[in-house]
């Protein structure tokens, strides 16, 4: 049996209160491609670019979308991920647990390095999101591994979330060609 309209109304606004979000976007969010009102956070797509939501902490991926390929958005059909080499972002949401942005930071460096030991911290300052939100930034390096690789980090935190808009691509010259659409991403990321 299908629950009527407003009891899903309802159930959906008493999901958004356990997780400590509004389920309202702020002004800052409306227009954006990606709205996440349970997850608190809104992200634009670049053009020529495509999302795909995912399970698990890392909860969306931007990529290139493929030569001939259509569509906005590609919910996931239930099967595995292709593995991607190219240019990427995602978009990391944690429990906060408590964790200061500093600590944060600290953790998603953990993280990468426990993924490929021979990243460096090749830079970590201070940044806002555009609603003036405290943020910081960070860029990894590996010169090793399969390819050298870049990642740059945009970190933020709420009250009960932790973010990582994480952009990453292979430093052969697509990480370059990728700046602008990263650039994109990180300027339009609001939380709330």
């Amino acid at each position: 049996m299908r629950a009527s309209r407003p009891v899903a109304m309802l159930a959906c606004a008493a999901l958004a209160a356990a997780v400590g979000c509004t389920g309202e976007p702020p002004e800052a969010a409306r227009g954006r491609d990606v709205v996440r009102p349970a997850l608190g956070f809104a992200i634009d797509v670049p053009d020529g670019w495509t999302w795909n939501d995912v399970a698990g902490d890392v909860v969306l991926e931007i990529v290139r979308r493929p030569s001939g390929a259509k569509g906005e958005g590609q919910p996931p059909d239930g099967g595995p991920r292709p593995k991607r080499s190219g240019p990427l972002v995602h978009v990391v949401v944690v429990d906060r647990e408590g964790t200061t942005l500093d600590g944060w930071a600290d953790r998603a460096i953990a993280s990468s390095k426990e993924l490929q030991a021979d990243l460096e911290v090749a830079g970590r300052a201070p940044a806002k999101l555009a609603d003036g939100r405290e943020a910081l930034a960070l860029t990894l390096r590996s010169e090793r591994g399969l390819e050298p690789l870049v990642q740059q980090l945009l970190l933020t935190v709420t009250e009960a979330w932790a973010y990582a808009v994480l952009a990453t691509a292979p430093e052969n010259g697509a990480a370059a060609e990728a700046e602008p659409a990263f650039k994109e991403c990180f300027d339009s990321f609001v939380v709330w």
